[in-house]
């Protein structure tokens, strides 16, 4: 008798629920005194007592499977419950109220699962809506590491076997960038913002020498048997630079790159843009390196070797997912007019 009842019990679980959403509609009459619902289950009953309208609210909070499992092994453990003529006798279940609903449903578990999913997309999506604000601006700092080398008439000068040739491997480009990004409307930004930045311009022969007068030159030192190990020229400048940028935009909760997007949060698309850049000359120095015997001898030459103080020129910045390439191309010559080879710099590399 009691696993027929246990059983006939779980089965009206949902027509438990369906009356006490359509006992809402009666519930203000409960408030002036005590009403009860009565749902009959084949020969049992079971009866819910309600005070006023917000008893039955609270009602709401009980999970009801919880309610009758208690009752279910009520039944099971203790056997005084059943009297003598194989009925239940009158029992009390008391159940604390639920602090959060249990999911038991595996449907309403994948909705749950499903609302939240869609409440992160919200929030992702109202980030990037105030993001795309005309006039939004956010900051942040990017390095710069690449090579770089110079054209002269439009070759490079080891085609014609210069002094002043430079190895691409250990001409390092590096530069410190602070970064503004303004948007400006659809898939349009820019990206402007000031940076330090250093030419080093490492000569293809170690014995090449920059010798400084009224006008710059490059001599290879005729000394043979000299160790020479290295030969460079470096260049610092200040700069700031603009450059309007163009993204394409893919689905942003699966973004992990760094652009226009907290570096990693907003964007995984395509990516480009062109611009320019201006530049002060702040400091500029040759140093070689010679090795007699286990030491090094290393010689470090301060001066402005008729440099341009001008630097300016054009910027390109490309980039998909989470790497990006940039190339810049002096428009000015490295020299002052008539004060040394005519040189435009360029360097390559990636920002980090």
């Amino acid at each position: 008798m009691i696993t027929q009842n246990k059983v006939t019990t779980l089965l009206a679980l949902r027509l438990i629920t369906i009356m006490i959403l359509l006992a809402s509609s009666w519930s203000a009459k409960a408030q002036n005194g005590t009403d009860s619902l009565i749902i009959n289950v084949g020969k049992s009953q079971i009866i819910f007592l309600v005070r006023d309208k917000e008893d039955l609210e609270t009602l709401k909070n009980y999970d009801l499977n919880q309610v009758l499992e208690k009752l279910s092994l009520e039944l099971d453990a203790d056997s005084t419950l059943t009297s003598g003529n194989g009925t239940v006798s009158d029992t009390t279940i008391v159940v604390e109220e639920a602090e959060e609903e249990l999911v038991t449903d595996n449907r309403q578990v994948e909705d749950l699962e499903h609302w939240e999913e869609r409440e992160r997309s919200d929030e992702d999506e109202d980030r990037y809506s105030r993001r795309r604000r005309r006039g939004y601006s956010r900051h942040f700092f990017n390095l710069e590491l690449g090579t770089n080398n110079y054209l002269e008439d439009g070759e490079f000068p080891d085609e014609n076997n210069e002094p002043y040739a430079v190895r691409p491997w250990g001409s390092w480009y590096v530069g410190l960038v602070s970064v503004n990004q303004t948007y400006l409307g659809g898939s349009f930004l820019i990206e402007w913002g000031p940076s330090v930045t250093w030419y080093n311009f490492k000569f293809e022969d170690d014995a090449a020498r920059i010798i400084d007068g009224d006008e710059t030159t490059f001599i290879l030192d005729p000394d043979t048997e000299t160790n020479f190990e290295k030969s460079k020229l470096t260049v610092a400048y200040v700069n700031f630079s603009v450059v309007p940028m163009f993204m394409s935009r893919k689905d942003i909760r699966r973004n992990r790159s760094r652009r226009f997007y907290d570096k990693k949060d907003e964007d995984s698309g395509f990516r480009f843009g062109l611009g320019g850049y201006v530049g002060y000359r702040i400091d500029s120095y040759s140093k070689t390196v010679i090795r007699e015997g286990g030491d090094k001898d290393k010689d470090r030459d301060k001066d402005s070797f008729n440099l341009s103080s001008l630097r300016y020129g054009l910027r390109a910045q490309i980039g998909f997912s989470g790497t990006d390439l940039f190339i810049n191309y002096d428009l000015n010559e490295l020299f002052n007019d008539n004060r040394g080879p005519k040189l435009n710099a360029f360097s390559i590399g990636l920002i980090l």
